[in-house]
């Protein structure tokens, strides 16, 4: 217990905390200096000290005032240091009045005592009322004449409305402070105990338990979750362990009775999923979700692991979502779920499931400890479960949940990225020269634009590599091309610059060669299939140059542009702009051959058989075999074809094959979304006969597909 002296003369604001000594300072901060202003922070330093010299022992401060015995010094600081942990509390008569708390304690294995300490006595001095803390001040510290012993002080001012509340936490002060400096103890063993490498889990336990038990003189069956951190880890620990055991038992009776659902495996299952399971997360959830979840784990995985067989060149998957209480008032929703991955290079993490999720729904975050990811070695089902709750906090609605129901499915399937070997294409000077003379003769005036032709180089972890070929003429004042891009700050980082004169313009104006390369982050050009568009990343430099010289001509670029023209039309005409759609669309778009067409459609048309295909993906084909639609406009048709069985495709491209109709007549369109291949054509014909004729072939096709399939 505390010395009632000090508790007499204990001062909360000293008068002069801020003003300069004149005595020797006895403590310095145990911290970093970097990045702390010591004009701010020495005050801080100085007031906490005041602090300390009312609560140390006189003969301790006389101690470390003098500095004289080293010897000494250390014995009187290991003495008092065997006292800690150090509670000393104001005494305030009336109310309203503020209350003070002052902690003082070892710093080694005690980190997160400051928040337990504010917890408790906001929680706890006054049961049934949470107690307003209205400042808190903390330091690591270390005294300067002993600097092998690091301190921590805490204090805590709580506000005190009236005279039952200060009654009230007066009575309770007693065994508050017993219980913090229990707790304090208990921990800081446990830790230390944790710490020791030499022992054993088993022999780590014992002298935890022994070490709680010998504290509290209670069994451990009776203790109360007063401790915090590691020790509440060791209470969930052994729920976990008790668990299994239950779960066990649990399991006994469904494997006699259901032998070919659940076999024996069903045990070890419940074995590695527990290693897979935090005691943060089995600790909290009870008997009965658990098990629910070990269900579902173990009828996933064997599911899977039948559907591979069959098609093993397919992705596969299984997901339930469920309804989850972590407590009576606190809904969230558990997502569950099983996929097998096609290669040793495609990677499923937690970003990639909650990339899926907030696809799905953007109002959505991650409960906290409930992610579960089983990625077993040379293993190709991924298991995993995670738990959603709103932002905002407020419960899910039932079209929130048919949503995440519906589009889920493929929103992970989607979310699986492959990691590809770095790409390195070996520069061809041959190449570079022959492109460097062809520009050369595009230049012919003064004021031509700069020639541009941009090339794909490599591809590397997390960069993209271009590399450019530029030509331009030399007017009598023109800068260098490092300090035109220096002055217009770019974004383009240029490496590797080669700089030539290829000729004159008039004789007098020299033409320049300037080959380089340019460097992008990959990150911002990948997809949502986290393939990687090229595309967009050559259009970037291409308009990051275009800035830079104000105006340049894209050699190589030319069709490129167009598509790009076309393909923003496109998007105009259509007035959804979710990330799905625009994922969809650029699909629909890029798929269209012959490549030349994708600039020569009308865009208009290219929208009607959009409209068609994401008809066609909305379709009931548990009614249905296949779909098929067609469109009739003035001189051409537009169809589209698509069914869950991806022969569908073989089955139309041989048929086009036979037909043998030009390919300035015919352009088609391939996509795969949602499980569905979609296939569209548009078949350019001014006779009407003749475009019902083909429709009603694709029509004759693919009942006679379906009927052989069905056989």
């Amino acid at each position: 217990m505390i010395n009632t002296a000090l508790r007499k003369h204990h001062m909360v604001f000293p008068r002069h905390a801020l003003e300069s000594e004149k005595t020797p300072h006895l403590i310095t901060p145990s911290y970093s200096s970097r990045g702390i202003s010591y004009l701010e922070f020495d005050a801080y330093v100085t007031f906490i000290e005041q602090i300390l010299r009312t609560i140390l022992p006189q003969d301790l401060i006389f101690a470390l005032s003098t500095g004289i015995d080293t010897q000494k010094i250390q014995e009187k600081v290991a003495a008092f240091c065997d006292t800690l942990p150090l509670l000393v509390w104001n005494t305030p008569e009336r109310a309203p009045c503020t209350l003070c708390v002052t902690l003082l304690c070892h710093s080694e294995f005690t980190h997160g005592v400051g928040r337990y300490l504010c917890d408790t006595l906001s929680r706890w001095l006054v049961p049934g009322k949470f107690l307003n803390i209205s400042s808190v001040r903390s330091l690591k510290f270390h005294f300067i004449s002993c600097q092998e012993q690091n301190l921590f002080f805490h204090q805590v001012l709580l506000d005190i409305e009236n005279d039952q509340q200060l009654s009230i936490a007066k009575s309770n002060q007693e065994n508050v402070e017993r219980e913090t400096r229990l707790s304090i103890h208990a921990v800081r063993h446990a830790r230390s105990v944790i710490s020791t490498k030499k022992l054993s889990p088993e022999q780590k336990k014992s002298m935890i338990e022994e070490n709680i038990a010998s504290i509290l003189s209670r069994p451990m069956k009776s203790l109360e979750n007063n401790v915090f951190d590691q020790m509440q880890n060791l209470w969930l620990q052994v729920s976990a362990e008790d668990k299994m055991q239950q779960l066990q038992a649990y399991f006994s009776p469904y494997v006699e009775k259901h032998p070919k659902i659940f076999a024996r495996d069903i045990f070890h299952e419940i074995k590695n999923s527990l290693l897979l399971f935090s005691e943060r997360f089995t600790g909290v959830r009870n008997l009965r979700h658990v098990s629910r979840l070990i269900s579902y784990q173990y009828l996933f995985r064997k599911t899977l692991i039948r559907e591979c067989i069959d098609a093993p060149d397919e992705r596969h998957l299984s997901l339930k979502l469920m309804k989850v209480f972590l407590n009576p008032r606190k809904q969230v929703i558990g997502i569950i779920g099983a996929m097998n991955v096609l290669s040793e290079n495609e990677i499923f993490e937690e970003r990639h499931i909650l990339e899926a999720i907030s696809y799905c729904l953007s109002d959505v975050c991650k409960v906290d400890n409930s992610l579960i990811l089983d990625r077993r070695s040379h293993d190709p089902i991924r298991v995993f479960y995670l738990e959603i709750e709103k932002k905002d906090g407020t419960p899910f609605r039932l079209h929130e949940m048919k949503e995440l129901k519906k589009n889920l499915p493929h929103a992970l399937k989607e979310s699986v990225e492959s990691v590809l070997h770095p790409v390195l294409m070996p520069r061809n000077e041959e190449e570079i020269m022959r492109n460097i003379f062809l520009l050369s003769q595009q230049l012919k005036y003064l004021n031509d634009l700069p020639q541009v032709i941009i090339s794909f180089n490599a591809q590397t972890e997390q960069h993209l590599q271009f590399t450019v070929i530029l030509l331009r003429i030399l007017h009598d004042d023109a800068l260098s091309l490092m300090e035109i891009v220096a002055k217009t700050a770019s974004e383009l980082k240029l490496t590797d610059l080669e700089v030539k004169t290829v000729g004159l313009l008039r004789k007098r104006y020299p033409k320049e060669a300037n080959v380089f390369k340019v460097s992008l982050e990959k990150k911002q050009f990948l997809r949502k299939d986290y393939t990687i568009d090229l595309f967009k990343a050559r259009q970037f430099v291409s308009s990051e140059l275009n800035n830079i010289f104000h105006g340049i001509r894209d050699f190589n670029g030319g069709i490129l542009s167009k598509q790009q023209e076309v393909f923003q039309e496109l998007r105009s005409l259509i007035h959804e702009t979710s990330s799905n759609h625009d994922f969809l669309l650029e699909n629909f778009f890029y798929s269209i051959t012959p490549p030349l067409r994708q600039t020569l459609i009308v865009p208009r048309s290219l929208k009607n058989l959009f409209s068609l295909m994401q008809e066609a993906l909305n379709a009931d084909y548990k009614k249905e075999f296949f779909f098929l639609k067609g469109e009739f406009e003035t001189k051409q048709l537009l169809t589209m074809a698509a069914s869950p069985f991806g022969a569908i495709k073989e089955e139309l491209f041989s048929l086009m094959l036979k037909l043998k109709i030009p390919t300035q007549d015919l352009s088609c369109t391939d996509v795969n979304a949602h499980g569905i291949t979609c296939i569209g054509f548009i078949y350019q014909n001014r006779d009407p006969h003749i475009r019902n004729l083909f429709y009603s072939t694709l029509l004759s096709c693919l009942q006679e597909w379906k009927t052989r399939v069905k056989k």
